[in-house]
């Protein structure tokens, strides 16, 4: 017998939203991604932007997962510029791989049903549940959020060297950055090209509002011999109660490919993270850079979360 997806009703909402959001905080925790408060904050900001107006929000849809007449868990899907998004899925019971295949595929029917071009989820390392549910299907990774924490102590002589960006050469980096994260959040299914462009000159911004005197703000020249190979950009935040180094932009000049440089751009951003007192460092790649992917994580970065995306 198929499993039944039910509408929420009204009168269990907030008994809902609490477990959820108890559950987002706990995996925030537990992962690594958001030690402490950090993942309570997270948490209510995430829920807030989300369901604005609670069960009526129109582009949620919260169902419980009934077999045989056994309530067995609560899925959150959220429909995006192209996109379904499944939100949050919790099970009160260790689903089975049947349950998790119907589920799937009754999932899948409702993004093909509401036109959706792709299939999203997003998964902490440890949610089992979740990663059965993509198990199989052709999920592929779209961008992973990674840590390295503590910094491991390095010995690697290197002629590469980070200088501070001059001013001439900040105006520069800031058209460019725009323009690349336009496109790479248009790529993602979230919004339209021309919202992206919005969006992306609004981020940059806010991370910028002071140019290069923003406080808590990095950007560099990585240069050998005088000549300008890349360059990196780091904001510092907090995790944990800690400051904590978060990598926005590091880019090797294409000319340089293939000379070893991104790895040694690395280990100077960890050079100088230490000089700072600053203890981890962390950063979002995109799934289908798998060069970076094996770089980071021969650097002893750990994966977090990824953003998986299914084709429809």
């Amino acid at each position: 017998m198929p499993l039944r997806l039910t509408p929420l009703a009204d009168s269990r909402f907030d008994e809902w939203l609490a477990a959820t959001r108890n559950r987002l905080i706990r995996l925030g925790q537990d992962s690594g991604m958001r030690p402490g408060e950090d993942a309570v904050q997270h948490a209510d900001a995430f829920l807030a932007e989300l369901l604005p107006a609670g069960l009526a929000t129109a582009s949620a849809r919260i169902l419980t997962i009934d077999d045989g007449g056994t309530e067995i868990g609560v899925l959150w899907l959220g429909l995006g510029h192209t996109r379904l998004f499944v939100v949050n899925l919790s099970f009160s019971v260790e689903p089975t791989d049947a349950q998790l295949q119907d589920l799937f595929d009754q999932v899948r029917d409702i993004a093909r049903a509401e036109n959706a071009a792709a299939l999203t989820v997003s998964l902490f390392w440890q949610d089992a549940a979740g990663w059965g549910f993509v198990a199989g299907h052709g999920f592929e990774p779209s961008s992973i959020q990674m840590v390295l924490d503590p910094l491991p102590d390095r010995h690697d002589p290197s002629p590469l060297t980070l200088e501070p960006m001059s001013e001439e050469r900040f105006a520069r980096f800031i058209a460019a950055s725009e323009a690349d994260f336009a496109q790479e959040l248009a790529a993602s299914g979230r919004m339209s090209l021309e919202d992206a462009t919005t969006e992306s000159r609004r981020l940059v911004a806010k991370e910028l509002p002071d140019g290069l005197a923003t406080a808590d703000q990095l950007l560099y020249v990585a240069l050998v011999d005088g000549a300008e190979v890349g360059i990196l950009w780091i904001a510092i935040r907090r995790r944990g109660g800690r400051d904590h180094a978060f990598i926005l932009n590091v880019e090797v000049d294409a000319a340089h490919h293939r000379k070893g440089y991104g790895r040694a751009i690395m280990h100077a951003a960890e050079e100088a993270m230490r000089k700072l007192e600053v203890s981890s460092i962390g950063l979002h790649v995109f799934g289908a850079n798998h060069g970076a992917v094996a770089l980071y994580e021969q650097l002893g970065y750990r994966r977090l979360e990824e953003l998986l995306v299914l084709p429809l």
